[in-house]
């Protein structure tokens, strides 16, 4: 039976997330220590599980008023397709209902999926500034 829970109060533990974040391209290289200065600062968030397993996270930078960033949006693979990640963005807009804009990166293969909660392509320039995690110093 798929019952999955639902929690925005309870953050992941680092190596739950971790586990999680190895099935990504975008955040399997990322570490033990820095997922847990990341949680520690979590404000917005949300969590599904099965069976007591991580299955769903997700996540937002914001100031609560004027602008929200989503990020790291993830479901287990074993579970994609049972509308988690739905779950997982409906969660984190309820949570910022209050925000004038909220923005998201996504792949050209994600545009359907976003758009369908009312996500537009945004016709401004996003930049990046890239800060190595190396000490190549």
């Amino acid at each position: 039976m798929n019952v999955f829970k639902t929690t925005t109060l309870t953050k992941p533990t680092a190596d739950e997330l971790h586990t999680l974040f190895q099935q990504t391209t975008w955040a399997a290289d990322r570490t033990l220590g820095d997922i847990e200065a990341m949680i520690a600062r979590l404000d917005v968030f949300v969590c599904i599980r099965q069976e007591g397993k991580l299955v769903g996270f997700a996540r937002a930078l914001t100031d609560g008023v004027y602008r929200a960033h989503l990020d790291d949006i993830v479901v287990d693979a074993q579970v994609r397709g049972a509308g988690l990640g739905r779950s997982l963005v409906d969660s984190l807009l309820k949570q910022l209902s209050r925000v004038e804009e909220v923005f998201l990166n996504a792949g050209e293969e994600l545009v359907p999926f976003y758009s369908r909660s009312g996500f537009k392509l945004f016709e401004g320039r996003t930049m990046v500034l890239t800060r190595s995690q190396s000490s190549d110093a």
